[in-house]
């Protein structure tokens, strides 16, 4: 009689018992996706209904990097020390970082932002901080115009200047609403964006337009003043054609008809004369750092704003800063990404844009993703003169509502 080898059926019956184990096994105890990760958010303090990023992953579910197109379904929980914040998509970059953008929720008060994803609750390192504005009194919000732009200036017979990156438009607004279009981009092959604007005495008009800077003259010619007519970027100093700008944004002129761009990524200070040649008045590599023009850093510089005294003013990411005459960086006021007012050196801005100063030496700020109007005194406070959240209505300075 044939023995039979059964050494074959054991292995197999032991190796289905391993598998139904550990199919009970996993059963029991599941395998637990991993928790939400914050590693950060910006601006660190706002007002209820301020925007903010929170940094980290696993809120949602990662998405292969391939298949990441734009905002994805937020699943997870977003909460202000207990408050529930509305967070409807999630972000996700193509190294998988994730990053929800949510808005400070009514009745939020002090405390850590929590995010809640696979029953697991993680909490951010630092607290959000609820800012209080102090509002500058007796002050009323009304609308001008109805055309909207990036940058505006305005002449002494009070006739609007608009720079409109979206239409690629200069045009100009008289006080009884006519519009008149000084210069259009739009079919140009070379054509840049206006991003900032200014106009002097005499109504010429200066604008920073793509990597080029132009000047309008009041009869409508119109000319590059400096950078590269086919608009290539880069850095260079030198007269007319020669210079190089990297994103010129923020414009401005004295009354001898020096002209001062904020030269955005460059992180640089760029000072023009008249018969276009080109310079560079301050900054060296991105950074925040006071000192002399040459050695100083700037961090993103957009707005900008000279003085009677040739006092220049920059508004870069979250600090404004001053170039004095003799070449010497300071920190005006600012100091981390926020919304504080108080002194100089404690306030806190997100984004600050552009720069008015009047007669008496305040200093007005466009503090743009906090969607308010700011004002430096001349000894050193700041308060908030007008806004509270992203739209538009008019209204008592309190209450108003802006744009960024």
């Amino acid at each position: 009689m044939k023995k039979i080898d059964l050494s074959h059926v054991r292995i197999a019956l032991i190796a289905s018992m391993a598998l139904i184990f550990l199919a009970c096994v996993k059963e029991i105890n599941p395998v637990q996706e991993p928790g939400p990760v914050i590693t950060g958010f910006r601006p660190n303090s706002g007002i209820i209904g301020s925007p903010v990023t929170i940094y980290g992953n696993y809120f949602i579910p990662p998405v292969a990097p391939e298949k990441v197109s734009g905002l994805l379904n937020n699943t997870s929980i977003v909460k202000f020390n207990g408050i529930v914040a509305e967070a409807e998509y999630v972000y996700q970059d193509n190294i998988g970082k994730q990053r929800i953008n949510t808005i400070v929720p009514l009745g939020a008060t002090n405390g850590q932002i929590t995010v809640t994803a696979n029953g697991i609750t993680t909490a951010s390192l630092e607290d959000f901080v609820i800012t209080i504005p102090t509002y500058l009194s007796n002050v009323t919000v009304t609308t001008v115009s109805d055309y909207s732009g990036i940058d505006l200036d305005i002449d002494s017979e009070g006739n609007l200047y608009v720079a409109n990156n979206e239409s690629f438009e200069i045009f100009k607004i008289t006080p009884n609403g006519a519009k008149t279009t000084l210069l259009s981009t739009f079919n140009d092959a070379n054509r840049g964006a206006p991003m900032g604007i200014a106009v002097d005495s005499d109504g010429n008009v200066y604008a920073t337009v793509g990597n080029t800077i132009r000047k309008i003259f009041p009869d409508g010619t119109a000319i590059i003043l400096a950078g590269s007519e086919s608009n290539d970027y880069g850095y260079a100093d030198g007269q007319g054609a020669e210079a190089r700008f990297n994103i010129p944004w923020g414009i401005t002129v004295d009354a001898s008809g020096m002209v001062y761009v904020a030269d955005f990524a460059n992180y640089k200070i760029r000072k023009i004369t008249p018969d276009g040649t080109v310079t560079t008045l301050a900054g060296s590599t991105y950074g925040s750092v006071d000192g002399p023009a040459n050695m100083a850093q700037f961090a993103v510089p957009n707005g900008i704003k000279v003085d009677s005294k040739g006092n220049v003013f920059v508004a870069e990411a979250v600090k404004i800063r001053k170039i004095t005459p003799d070449g010497n960086v300071t920190t005006v006021a600012g100091s981390i990404g926020g919304y504080y007012d108080g002194p100089a050196a404690d306030a806190q801005f997100n984004n600050p844009r552009s720069i008015a100063v009047d007669t008496s030496g305040n200093m007005y700020i466009t503090d743009s993703n906090n969607f308010v109007v700011r004002r430096i005194s001349p000894d050193g406070r700041v308060v908030t003169v007008a806004g509270s959240t992203f739209g538009v209505l008019d209204g008592p300075g309190a209450s108003a509502v802006l744009p960024n």
